[in-house]
């Protein structure tokens, strides 16, 4: 191999489309059919290697590097089970998954949707408390205080604390269950 003038990163391959020979030109191909029906790679252009577009050349000799490397890394990483469901005519292996992943016959969870029931049967202002404190799991504090400064009105805790336990109270009737009793600190 003849010396460069730079460090080579990249291996000669003369199978890609483009590379730099190992004179330092760079190479320029495309695939031709014969007319035997052979396939063989044919050079269209070489670009010599000189001092006026070495730098060019040192970058494109960089970037098939860059590819080299790609496709080596994907190569090691391939999941040849995969690629081989791809090859074998057992259809796209991706439409499969697909099918796994995004099933929209997948069976919903009754008792998701008796809670969505229940939701409906709330007011909005109701629902807006469940899901900013369910939902977004909000403390009733932040939740109070943000209504506070939106609405400029004065909302005491009690009066939030009294909201939520009416949807408690609600939740508890809708589902045919007794209201728990709470357990309140002691104050000392």
């Amino acid at each position: 191999m003849t010396n460069l003038p730079f460090e080579r990163k990249s291996r000669v391959n003369t199978n890609n489309d483009n590379y730099l020979d190992a004179s330092g030109n760079y190479v320029y191909t495309h695939m031709v059919r014969l007319p035997n029906g052979q396939w063989k790679r044919e050079i269209i252009d070489i670009v010599p290697l000189t001092s006026e577009n070495m730098d060019c050349i040192i970058v494109l000799e960089e970037n098939d590097h860059d590819v080299d490397l790609a496709e080596r890394y994907d190569a090691e990483n391939a999941d040849y089970g995969f690629l081989a469901k791809k090859d074998a005519d057992e259809g796209d292996p991706f439409d499969s998954l697909a099918v796994q992943v995004f099933n929209d016959e997948a069976p919903e969870n009754p008792d998701v949707e008796q809670v969505l029931a229940f939701i409906e049967t709330l007011t909005p202002a109701q629902k807006n408390l469940v899901y900013a404190h369910l939902g977004e799991r909000k403390f009733l504090e932040d939740i109070r205080r943000e209504e506070e400064a939106a609405t400029g009105k004065k909302i005491t805790k009690q009066a939030m604390h009294n909201r939520w336990n009416k949807i408690i109270a609600k939740a508890c009737k809708y589902f045919g269950v007794e209201k728990p009793n709470q357990a309140h600190k002691k104050r000392g």
